[in-house]
């Protein structure tokens, strides 16, 4: 029997106008942020979901409680999926970080794994807690099943299904509001991948 896992990324949120490193910063949906969820709502209106699971992080319950508006489905938040700690890094544009700390700059640039900024977290250590509840939830329930979440949280599951190294995850595009569709044969633990919007 196959299962299907939606695995999308919350809604817009207003970052500014320049890049900078969000992770546990809890920011709303933006205008377009809600617009897009409105659009999953629209999506995902006719598909049959068993359970729905979300960061507990703002920007994520928004997008869930949009999606479940019709469908009045409770959701369930995960504190495992919450976004990547970055520390005193969070919420830092990136040319402030090149600035100030040019050779961590680099150090995280050629060792993404285990690079962990000051009072933060590594993504060996989110995908270490993210696949934890992510494996869990796949072994305990046998139909469609949705998580909202992160772009980093989202990345760490793809990387380990589609078996990239962490060093590579951010060739894996996870734009706002994004669609994955994980489908797992449980009689071989095979995963079958695509991104859907």
């Amino acid at each position: 029997m196959n299962k299907k896992i939606y695995l999308i990324r919350h809604g817009k949120i207003d970052i500014g106008n320049e890049k900078r490193y969000l992770g546990i910063t809890d920011l709303s949906l933006d205008h377009e942020g809600i617009a897009q969820a409105k659009f999953l709502k629209s999506y995902f209106k006719q598909i049959p979901i068993e359970k729905i699971f979300t960061s507990p992080l703002t920007r994520c319950l928004q997008t869930t409680k949009i999606i479940c508006e019709e469908k009045k489905q409770i959701f369930i938040p995960i504190k495992e999926f919450t976004e990547i700690n970055m520390g005193i890094w969070e919420n830092k544009p990136i040319s402030y970080i090149k600035k100030n700390f040019p050779q961590a700059y680099e150090d995280r640039g050629g060792n993404l794994g285990s690079f962990i900024p000051p009072e933060g977290e590594s993504f060996n250590q989110l995908a270490s807690r993210v696949l934890l509840a992510f494996d869990s939830i796949v072994d305990r329930y046998a139909r469609n099943i949705m998580i909202v979440a992160h772009a980093g949280v989202n990345r760490v599951i793809l990387s380990y299904i589609l078996g990239l190294s962490i060093e590579d995850i951010f060739s894996i595009q996870q734009p706002y509001g994004c669609v994955n569709e994980l489908i797992c044969n449980d009689a071989n633990k095979k995963w079958e991948y695509k991104r859907l919007i």
